[in-house]
């Protein structure tokens, strides 16, 4: 009997941590605008934003970013990418640098190890399409 009561206290002291550190994890640390990376606005793309870039671009948003961004950036677990004025900056160098290097505090992840920087250019341009088409 003690050995029970002990395991369930174990259990719940567990599981409150993980709970905590969860709910943390899932909560957007920043507020709408709250900075931007000037030392990354200043890089440019440098892949042409063309329809054959865009074209590949959405080919990996589908692969690695449609489930949590949702179908065209509208949104769903991760926020909405279609729309201008992201909380890490709006330029291609921002994004590429949030692409890469995920966010810190959120369950954002960075993809250096699995895409190319090119590959990563190319989700730039599907992304700023997306942008320019909410705009219209």
């Amino acid at each position: 009997m003690k050995e029970i009561i002990v395991f369930l206290i174990i259990s719940v002291f567990f599981s409150l941590q993980y709970g905590s550190a969860a709910a943390e994890e899932m909560k957007d640390p920043h507020k709408p605008n709250q900075h931007q990376h000037t030392e990354y606005a200043k890089i440019k793309n440098p892949i042409a934003k063309t329809k054959k870039s865009v074209a590949q671009g959405r080919k990996l948003y589908e692969e690695h970013c449609i489930a949590c961004h949702g179908e065209a950036g509208k949104g769903g677990i991760g926020p909405g990418l279609s729309v201008p004025g992201r909380i890490h900056g709006s330029t291609d160098g921002e994004m590429f640098r949030v692409i890469t290097d995920g966010v810190a505090g959120t369950v954002m992840k960075g993809f250096k190890k699995e895409l190319t920087d090119e590959m990563r250019w190319h989700l730039v341009n599907y992304i700023t399409n997306l942008r320019k088409k909410e705009m219209e």
